[in-house]
């Protein structure tokens, strides 16, 4: 392997500034070799840190979710799956980054992130196979009372007997109260769910695609921005969303392909 590849996540100009000493070239030389050994500028994708213990819980919860466990899209079509996720007024700024090609979900070329911030909308919804689903505005942090409410207004009118709820592993989630509501109202729960998982969860496809809808119509403020979330949530087809559910096999197969490292799902 050229030894140039250990230097592979640094910029060109930064190679270029390293090898000159030595050897006379240009950094469009640089580039060029980057590219000719299969170094390609990308942009970084963005994924949760994973630690040894939950590339291991991933792995023993796509096991227990698999074809061979009984879980059938048929199963799957019964999960509705819900999330909290935060909106920016404006894009992120994102960071580029040279890559092997296939190597999109290795660690070393991923750019980490971090949940909330200021000057957002922080948005709770779900989605149902055949397409039902909601979507609410969240003012301020979300507490056990707070996601109850959420529940209680936006999730358990449209929720079918039979149905599962996934959730993730917020406080607000598990606390003992938020446990106790839930099976007061006999709401059937995706158990085990894995923390730093989002790639596992399919609505994040949802607001990958609401933020980008909402996006080019250039809201001016938050209110604006919550208007087009909301128009673009609700006219995502159900086609689209049924999709998402039919991908779940495959998914979990990529979660145990992948050691229980991210996939690109």
């Amino acid at each position: 392997m050229p030894c140039w590849y250990n230097h592979a996540l640094n910029l060109p100009a930064e190679l270029h500034e390293t090898w000159s000493l030595e050897v006379p070239v240009s950094t469009r030389t640089v580039w060029q070799i980057l590219s000719r050994n299969g170094l390609h500028g990308r942009i970084s994708a963005q994924k949760p840190a994973l630690n040894k213990r939950q590339l291991k819980n991933r792995v023993a919860f796509a096991k227990a979710h698999s074809l061979l466990k009984g879980w059938t899209l048929e199963k799957w079509q019964k999960v509705d799956f819900s999330d909290e996720s935060s909106v920016e007024l404006h894009h992120s700024r994102r960071k580029y980054c040279r890559r092997p090609t296939g190597a999109r979900m290795d660690l070393r070329f991923t750019q980490k992130t971090v949940k909330f911030g200021d000057g957002k909308i922080t948005v709770w919804g779900y989605i149902q196979y055949g397409g039902v689903r909601e979507i609410c505005r969240v003012g301020g942090n979300i507490n056990s009372l707070k996601y109850q409410e959420i529940l209680a207004t936006s999730y358990i009118p449209n929720h079918k007997r039979g149905q599962i709820l996934q959730q993730d592993g917020a406080p607000s989630h598990t606390s003992i109260s938020t446990s106790k509501f839930l099976k007061a109202k006999k709401i059937k729960m995706l158990q085990d769910w894995q923390a730093q998982s989002p790639d596992m969860n399919i609505i994040e496809h949802m607001w990958g695609r609401m933020k980008e809808e909402a996006w080019k119509t250039k809201p001016k403020n938050i209110d604006e921005l919550w208007e087009a979330c909301m128009t673009a949530f609700f006219a995502t087809s159900d086609e689209f969303i049924n999709k998402l559910h039919e991908s779940l096999p495959n998914l979990m197969d990529a979660v145990l392909q992948a050691h229980g490292s991210h996939t690109e799902y």
